[in-house]
């Protein structure tokens, strides 16, 4: 947290308020904590979500509907759950990890609760589709970011633990649901679901917010925006345990322009240097060269007696909230947005404000809007490496899902083992999902190793086991194809934030995986109803693991292109700079040459 140190002795009669509030992630302390809670939150969440194809099978069978129909309920779930990310991040900047969780624990409860009374399968759409998908939503992202907010140089283990949870939760309560569907009927299992459901309020109280911290006040005399930019330059930020996000160093002078305005930009995360923003501000300054990224603002009201340097913006605002690996001691990036402005001259401008404006701020606080903006800014659709890898989870999510929903179906339709039998099929993916992101996170941590290709290659893999599970004729067959699906498809949920750095930079991530929650959620809204309409035109399940594992496969192997691709985006920038500097490179006159050779 960077701290503001005094300046020289013939600016102390100034006077100025600042105020910082984010701490340092402990490392540890409450935070394990949090991460047994996250762990916990995954069991339930994720385990209700991987094995509901247990219920589907009731529920297509209590309701009469056809396949493709029933499986809409798991489908509009699972989308939901992805789609309402966005909206989760927001109320999370807002209102905290605490309350979203409990909120989103409630809704998810009050879902499955209303669903054992559901009349029509179209009840369901609503009840467990939007209500639970929505609360499961709620849930899920505040458990990561939480997560994150608490660890920084150990953050790859904690997160680590935490996501396990999501393959622990498939392999026990495949078989708890199982047991509960056939002594208790459909709606009982799904009651109990709920109570399960209502442990994560439980869990969601446990994620204790980091004290505010660190508030200092610095006199300031009163002065013109000048005067208090000259003060700039004493100020010193310094890193503090790996959470300042800048090295002790100065603000440099001339930063502050004539319109009141400073900008402070994004930091690199591995060569962290200050840059001054004189010259997006018109201003001619020696110091414009230096290095830096992005833009987060900061307003400097003129003429007041006191200014205050508060922090604004939730946990979201770290560019790193949704990067699962460790953050180096030694880098740091940019996380936050901050306002300087006067006291007097905030009561002012709040009185101008609109009508229009104020209720908008009521309905939709700052730091929401904030949150929403950061992840849904559509600009990033114009880089064709995220386009390409969009796309790519996109194709995954369409097949993602189907073993989940329909292997229990499909196992007994075969005659290859009972409904016991068939539920096993779930905890032997969630068990080997479970290993699998232990020794992939393991692996993509080592500078040997290429972390595109080991993604790519586990989703080839994955596809193409899919597609050849349809001469999976017999139980252990078909256990062998649970194991090798629960496997690679651990990569593709494991390594995606961190594919993302490798290829956006940490500063695009939070972006990146706003709109990458987007593709996600509409393909998992389609792929499991398609399944079920090839079934029920063909009668047999094998035309929709073929499209699935072909969906997979080509996600992959798409992949495997990206390197080309960044070598012909690199060359054509390039050229392009190249003919940029000679356009505007001073033309020389030329004076003509004799017809003798001589000049």
């Amino acid at each position: 947290m960077p701290d503001l140190q005094k300046r020289p002795k013939d600016d102390e009669g100034d006077n100025e308020e600042v105020e910082l509030c984010m701490p340092d992630p402990p490392d540890g302390g409450w935070g394990w904590v949090v991460v047994f809670c996250s762990f916990m939150i995954h069991v339930i969440a994720d385990g209700i979500t991987y094995t509901f194809g247990i219920f589907y099978v009731e529920l297509w069978r209590y309701f009469g509907e056809s396949k493709g129909t029933t499986s809409w309920v798991a489908s509009i779930m699972v989308g939901t759950t992805f789609c309402v990310g966005p909206f989760a991040s927001g109320l999370t900047n807002q209102y905290g990890c605490r309350t979203v969780t409990i909120i989103g624990s409630l809704l998810a409860a009050f879902g499955l609760i209303i669903s054992t009374m559901a009349p029509s399968i179209t009840f369901l759409y609503f009840s467990i589709g939007l209500c639970t998908g929505t609360g499961f939503g709620l849930m899920y992202l505040p458990a990561i970011v939480c997560v994150t907010c608490y660890f920084e140089r150990r953050r790859a283990f904690a997160t680590g633990i935490a996501v396990c949870g999501s393959g622990i939760g498939t392999s026990v309560l495949a078989p708890l649901i199982e047991w509960m569907v056939r002594e208790l009927g459909w709606q009982g299992a799904m009651l109990v679901t709920a109570g399960l459901v209502l442990n994560c309020c439980v869990f969601g109280a446990l994620f204790r917010p980091l004290e505010k911290v660190r508030k200092r006040v610095v006199k300031a005399k009163r002065g013109s925006v000048a005067s208090v930019a000259n003060h700039t330059s004493h100020y010193h930020a310094e890193r503090c345990n790996g959470n300042g996000y800048l090295r002790k160093g100065s603000l440099p002078n001339g930063t502050i322009g004539t319109n009141g305005e400073i900008c402070l930009m994004p930091l690199k995360l591995q060569n962290l240097r200050l840059q001054n923003s004189a010259s997006l501000l018109g201003i001619d300054h020696k110091h414009s060269s230096h290095d830096i990224q992005g833009a987060a603002s900061m307003t400097l009201s003129t003429c007041s007696r006191r200014s205050s340097l508060r922090m604004r913006g939730g946990s979201m605002s770290r560019k790193d909230i949704f990067y699962s690996g460790n953050i180096p001691q030694d880098s740091a990036v940019e996380m936050y947005t901050f306002e300087l402005e006067g006291a007097e001259d905030n009561k002012k401008d709040a009185n101008k404000k609109s009508t229009k404006e104020r209720i908008l701020g009521y309905l939709c606080p700052p730091d929401i809007r904030q949150a929403f903006k950061e992840m849904m800014n559509f600009e990033l659709m114009a880089d064709v490496i995220f386009l390409m890898f969009g796309f790519s989870n996109f194709f995954t999510n369409i097949g993602f899902n189907v073993p989940y929903v329909y292997t229990k179906d499909r196992a007994v339709g075969l005659d290859i083992s009972d409904e016991t039998q068939a539920s096993n099929l779930l905890s032997i993916i969630g068990i080997a999902n479970t290993i699998a992101r232990v020794l992939l996170g393991y692996l993509s941590d080592r500078k040997c190793v290429n972390r595109l290709w080991l993604y790519n290659g586990s989703l080839t893999l994955c596809g193409f086991a899919t597609i050849f599970s349809s001469f999976c004729n017999s139980y252990f067959l078909m256990a062998a194809y649970a194991a090798v699906f629960g496997a690679t498809a651990g990569a593709y949920v494991s390594l995606t934030s961190v594919i993302l750095v490798d290829l956006l930079g940490l500063e695009k991530l939070t972006n990146a995986f706003g709109l990458l929650l987007l593709f996600e959620g509409v393909a998992c809204l389609i792929g499991p109803p398609i399944t079920g309409w090839l079934h029920d035109y063909t009668g047999s399940y094998d035309p929709g693991f073929y499209t699935s594992g072909l969906m997979i496969a080509i996600s992959g192997l798409m992949l495997f292109f990206i390197p080309c691709v960044q070598s012909c985006v690199k060359k054509r920038e390039v050229k392009h700079q190249s003919t940029v500097e000679i356009t505007l490179s001073p033309t020389k006159s030329l004076s003509p040459v004799p017809s003798n050779g001589q000049v």
